[in-house]
């Protein structure tokens, strides 16, 4: 607003996480202010992994499944985790796909030591991130000797043509799945 020159602002959000109550930041989220709560040593900055919200501590041998996502999935992971009281399972957001955070996704890896490692998303398996973080993500796993490939769980759509059905009460059903898939045991069983 300062500047003797005007760029138009692009949100590249969905239109529902603007209005969507959970997605917001503290005031304090914003202030480099030392002793401020929520101050955090390196200032205001990008996170390029937002780890789990609940009030686990660094080493937690009881969450069951780790659940690594990006993008507004998020939000709807996290409402259902509540509404189930589902305290054995960790939501980690990955907010940056590339370069990918090893750093940060091993630390999280060792956190949960027990834990089973899903990769969740909204969009078919040929169109989001699932293809870009699997092989970095066993990667990851591989140099603190966890697990195989197979070791990481999928839960989204199946591979399609279309980056959507089409019809609201089929997409509602599909994205029903997703979420009751991504809290439980067993992730979607595929055709293939």
């Amino acid at each position: 607003m300062h500047r003797e020159f005007r760029k138009p602002l692009i949100v590249m959000a969905p239109k529902n996480l603007l209005r969507y109550k959970n997605c917001k930041s503290n005031l304090s989220e914003f202030d480099d202010v030392q002793g401020h709560e929520g101050f955090d040593k390196q200032g205001t900055r990008f996170k390029r992994l937002i780890k789990d919200q609940s009030n686990h501590s660094d080493l937690e041998k009881g969450v069951r499944r780790l659940v690594l996502c990006s993008g507004k999935i998020y939000y709807e992971l996290d409402e259902e985790r509540q509404r189930h009281k589902a305290d054995d399972i960790a939501i980690c957001r990955v907010e940056q796909l590339c370069p990918f955070p090893f750093d940060l996704i091993q630390r999280e890896l060792k956190r949960y030591p027990n834990a089973e490692i899903v990769w969740c998303q909204e969009e078919p398996m040929n169109m989001g991130a699932y293809t870009h973080v699997a092989p970095r993500l066993w990667t990851a796993m591989r140099n603190l000797d966890r697990g195989s490939p197979e070791d990481i769980k999928y839960v989204g759509r199946l591979p399609s043509a279309a980056t959507a059905t089409g019809l609201l009460q089929i997409h509602q059903n599909e994205q029903a799945d997703i979420i009751n898939h991504a809290m439980q045991s067993e992730p979607i069983k595929y055709p293939y």
